[in-house]
């Protein structure tokens, strides 16, 4: 069962930065409802009491008029738009209008007035919310009541709830904005971190992180340029090991090499035991030096200093050149589509291909078929051979040095021809990797950028360099 991926840094931000700024928007709004509520409440329980004292005392006045009936004397009472008044006398009710009766009065309410207590208490009145005061007049012998709807507290408290949800929304929209904002910012100095390491990783050594003002930063900044230089100077070090070592071996090998061949010349005077040696001397002293220019040639390829002018030429002529120069004329070229142009040092990327061809011979049964693919803006070059295959575990493997599969370890070699493409091939821009064969063996992968077309022109391919085997 595969466990569930863990939120990138990123999004674990942005959640972050949302939920807490719903949160506190919540809370907020929650907490200025509340308060509004109450104060508005306040606010109109006081203004209902004020108003219901006075219009009781004009009820209560116009009660001591003798001759003058209950009714009579709330109809000369104005009340504010949306009350209405209510008497009870002598156990009779009394209303100002035909809306509000005794039924709307709460009995609580009603108790407390007859108790000789002034009171107030929500109610409903027809399914809205009203507000009811109730002022004893004992000393006409009556009861004073007046009911209140409060529909427009009621749309106010709406209203009010509305525009701090809308509040509460928009905040939470503005965190995870902010958050979004956060996370990039937060990020950005890891994806510098990771650019510049894969530009060291792809061979870069000369990049480095910028200086940077924020001092949480500047010591990992400092720490990872140290880290850099060091590296750069321990690859230099071995780079020029390589070299010294290698040019070191070349005089007392060209010696060994000069006397062989003296020996070679009087072979026939050998007896035959020394023959044998001769000949196997011979041949580790060419392997020796095979090995010394591969050597070279990967000291120069590490250092840089094996750059030379880049020709801009077609890809699928440069296969064919590469296979006359090794002696493989009848090797068919399979080309998809029009020749691509590459700009490349002929003479090594040619050598490179020869590489693939003799690897191919050596521990792939024989090169069956070169292809070369156009795809966008890449260019791929495909060496078939007809062996058993690499294994996939040892694909990658194939090109370190002095590395060799265990399956294809037919016949002797420097060791290096594979790992001498992949520095050629990095050094061009492009890339280099083992498959499966669909004709069943393993198949070599150069995969290089196409040359840009010159502007307003058409870009033709200059002639490829005439090169010279090398063996893998």
């Amino acid at each position: 069962m595969r466990r569930p991926r863990s939120p990138g840094l990123r999004a674990g931000i942005t959640v972050s930065f949302t939920l807490g700024a719903t949160v506190l928007a919540t809370l907020a709004a929650i907490g200025t409802h509340a308060v509004t509520r109450e104060y508005l409440l306040t606010q109109r329980e006081d203004t209902a009491v004020r108003q219901a004292f006075v219009d009781a005392s004009s009820v209560r006045d116009g009660l001591r008029t003798s001759g003058v009936s209950v009714t009579d004397v709330l109809g000369a009472v104005a009340p504010p738009s949306g009350s209405e008044l209510l008497v009870r006398r002598d156990g009779r009710w009394y209303s100002g209008s035909l809306q509000v009766g005794g039924d709307d009065v709460p009995a609580a309410l009603g108790d407390a007035v007859a108790s000789g207590t002034a009171g107030v208490t929500w109610t409903r009145v027809d399914g809205q919310a009203a507000l009811a005061v109730g002022v004893p007049l004992p000393g006409v012998g009556a009861e004073f009541y007046e009911v209140a709807v409060t529909t427009e507290l009621e749309r106010t408290l709406v209203a009010v709830r509305n525009a701090l949800a809308a509040f509460a929304l928009s905040t939470a929209v503005g965190g995870a904005l902010l958050g979004v904002w956060a996370s990039r910012r937060a990020v950005a100095p890891l994806h510098a971190v990771a650019r510049t390491a894969a530009s060291i990783a792809g061979g870069e050594l000369g990049i480095r992180l910028p200086p940077t003002s924020d001092p949480d930063l500047a010591t990992i900044v400092g720490s990872f340029n140290s880290m850099v230089d060091a590296l750069e100077e321990q690859i230099q070090r071995e780079v020029r090991f390589s070299a010294d070592v290698s040019h070191e071996l070349r005089s007392p090998l060209t010696t060994l090499v000069t006397s062989v061949a003296l020996l070679q010349r009087r072979r026939d005077e050998l007896p035959p035991r020394s023959q044998q040696a001769l000949d196997l001397v011979a041949r580790e002293l060419d392997r020796f030096q095979q090995t010394l220019d591969d050597l070279l040639e990967l000291a120069r390829l590490e250092s840089g200093a094996a750059g030379r002018p880049r020709v801009r030429t077609g890809a699928t002529s440069l296969a064919r050149q590469a296979l006359d120069a090794s002696g493989r004329p009848d090797v068919p070229v399979r080309a998809d589509g029009p020749g691509a142009l590459v700009d490349v040092d002929t003479q090594q990327l040619a050598r490179a291909l020869v590489n693939l061809f003799d690897n191919a011979d050596r521990h792939g049964e024989g090169l069956v078929e070169v292809g070369v693919q156009c795809t966008g803006d890449r260019v791929r070059f495909l060496v078939d051979d007809a062996g058993p295959g690499v294994p996939p575990g040892e694909r990658q493997r194939v090109f370190e040095r002095f590395a060799r599969a265990g399956s294809r370890g037919s016949l002797p070699g420097s060791g290096l021809g594979l790992s001498l493409v992949a520095e050629t091939v990095r050094a061009h821009g492009g890339t280099v990797r083992c498959a499966a064969s669909p004709l069943g063996g393993a198949r070599f992968v150069v995969e290089l950028p196409v040359a840009p077309a010159p502007a307003g022109a058409a870009g033709t391919a200059a002639p490829a360099a005439r090169v010279s085997g090398e063996r893998a």
